[in-house]
C-alpha cells in the first residue's frame, strides 16, 4: 500500500492515521466499534468458542450466568439458591431437597424433622421393634416380650412415668397397706391384723408425669394394746388399708381386724376363732376369707376348719375367746391371698395361737414372751405376755407397665 508520509528519521511517535487513512477507520466487534490505539472495556453479542479464561476480577453472577462465587468453600459441598439471584455452597438442607447432614449413621432409621436436619433412631437392644409412642417412633421391646418397666417402693417416694411407651400401654398397680401390731398382756391379748391388699389397672395415659407414692408405716412394737398399720396409697388411684392393732379384752384377747377393700381394720375387731379380714373392714363381723358367721349356743363359732382359707385382703390378729363354760379358745392369725397375714395370740396360760401366713404378702409375726414382727408387706405383729408385742411390717406399692 502506499506510504503517504516520510518517518524514517521521525523522533517522536507517528499516529497511525498518519501511516494510512484505513488505521483510522474503526472495526466493528460483535455490535461494539473497535479503533486501533483505543481502550476498550465492553464488547457486546459476541460468542467465543474454544476459549479459556485464567482469571477474572469480579465473580461472574447469576444474573451472568455465574454462581456468584469465588469458591466452594469444602471438599463435597452442594451449590444451591438461597434466593432469586443468590447462589450458596454447603451441605444440602431440607429445604433444599437434601437431609441437612454429612453423614447418616450406619444401621439406624431415618426420621423426618421438617425443615430441620433429620433424626435417627438407633437400633437398641436385640428384639426390639420400631414403636410410636404417639409423638414420635421409638425402638423397644415388642409388647408382650418383656416384664415392661417395674417401679417398686419400701418407702414413701414419687413415681415416674417412663419414657418411650405408648399412652395406652397398660399399668398394674399394686398395693400393700401396713400390719398392725399385737398386744403386750399378762393375761391373753389379740395378735395385730395384716395390711390389706388392693390393685389397679389402668392406662399409662390415666397416669401423671409423676405420682406420689405413701407408704403405710407398721404399727410400732408395744407395751399394752396394739396400733393400726398406716394406710398406703398411690396418688389419687389406689388405698390400700392397714389392719387393726391386737388389744386385751375382759373376754379375751381380740385380734386387730385385717384391712378392707374399702377401709382400714378395726383395732380389737377380730374376735373369734379366725382372725378377721374382711371385704369392708376386717372386723369381727367377717372372718379369714370374708364370710359372716354365726354363733352356737355354747358361745363357739359353728363354722368348720376350711373356713380358715385365704383371703385376698388382710388376715386379721388371732384372738383368743371364751365359750359360755368359760373355757378359753387361742384361735390362729388370719390368712391371706395377697393382704398381710395376722399375728398370732397368746392366751392367760401362755397358749399361743399360730400367725397367719400369705401367698404374696408378708406373714403374721408369731406370738411369745416377746412377740416377732410381722414381715413386709404388711404382717402384723404377734402378740407377747413378757416383752414388747411385735410390730407390724411396713406397706409396699408395685407399679408395673406392660408395653403395648
Amino acid at each position: 500500500m502506499p506510504v503517504p508520509n516520510t518517518f524514517a528519521n521521525a523522533t517522536s511517535a507517528i499516529p497511525l492515521s498518519q501511516l494510512d487513512n484505513n488505521f483510522a477507520t474503526p472495526i466493528t466487534i460483535g455490535n461494539t466499534a473497535v479503533q486501533l490505539g483505543n481502550t476498550v472495556t465492553t464488547l457486546n453479542n459476541m460468542t467465543l468458542a474454544n476459549v479459556t479464561i485464567s482469571s477474572v476480577s469480579t465473580p461472574v453472577t447469576v444474573a451472568q450466568g455465574g454462581t456468584g462465587l469465588t469458591t466452594a468453600t469444602a471438599a463435597n459441598n452442594a451449590i444451591y439458591s438461597t434466593g432469586a439471584t443468590t447462589l450458596t455452597a454447603g451441605t444440602l438442607p431440607v429445604a433444599a431437597g437434601g437431609t441437612g447432614a454429612t453423614t447418616l449413621t450406619a444401621e439406624n432409621v431415618v426420621l423426618g424433622n421438617g425443615t430441620s436436619a433429620v433424626k435417627f433412631v438407633a437400633p437398641g437392644s436385640s428384639g426390639n421393634v420400631l414403636t410410636s409412642n404417639g409423638t414420635t417412633w421409638v425402638s423397644q421391646a415388642a409388647g408382650g416380650g418383656g416384664t415392661g418397666n417395674v417401679q417398686t417402693f419400701t418407702s414413701s417416694g414419687t413415681w415416674t412415668k417412663p419414657s418411650g411407651l405408648s399412652a395406652s400401654s397398660r399399668v398394674l398397680i399394686q398395693a400393700w397397706g401396713a400390719g398392725g401390731s399385737g398386744a403386750k398382756t399378762d393375761a391373753s391379748g389379740g395378735g395385730g391384723g395384716g395390711g390389706g391388699y388392693n390393685e389397679r389397672w389402668v392406662a399409662l395415659s390415666a397416669l401423671g408425669a409423676t405420682e406420689t407414692i405413701t407408704i403405710g408405716a407398721g404399727a410400732a412394737a408395744s407395751t399394752g394394746n396394739g396400733t393400726a398399720g398406716g394406710n398406703t396409697t398411690v396418688g389419687s388411684l389406689v388405698t390400700a388399708y392397714g389392719g387393726g392393732g391386737g388389744i386385751l379384752s375382759a373376754q379375751g384377747g381380740r385380734g386387730g381386724g385385717g384391712g378392707g377393700e374399702f377401709s382400714a381394720g378395726t383395732t380389737g375387731g377380730a374376735y373369734g376363732p379366725i382372725g378377721g379380714g374382711g371385704l369392708f373392714n376386717g372386723n369381727n363381723q367377717t372372718n379369714a376369707r370374708g364370710y359372716p358367721y354365726s354363733a352356737a349356743s355354747d358361745g363357739s363359732v359353728s363354722i368348720t376348719k376350711t373356713m380358715d382359707a385365704f383371703t385376698p385382703w388382710g388376715g386379721g390378729g388371732g384372738s383368743t375367746y371364751y365359750n359360755d363354760g368359760c373355757t378359753e379358745r387361742t384361735y390362729v392369725g388370719g390368712r391371706s391371698v395377697m393382704g398381710g397375714g395376722g399375728g398370732g395370740s397368746v392366751g392367760s396360760i401362755q397358749v399361743r395361737g399360730t400367725a397367719g401366713a400369705s401367698l404374696y404378702g408378708g406373714s403374721g409375726g408369731a406370738s411369745g414372751s416377746t412377740g416377732t414382727a410381722g414381715t413386709a408387706p404388711g404382717g402384723g405383729g404377734g402378740a407377747s405376755w413378757s416383752g414388747n408385742s411385735g410390730a407390724g411390717a411396713a406397706g409396699q406399692v408395685i407399679i408395673t407397665v406392660f408395653p403395648m
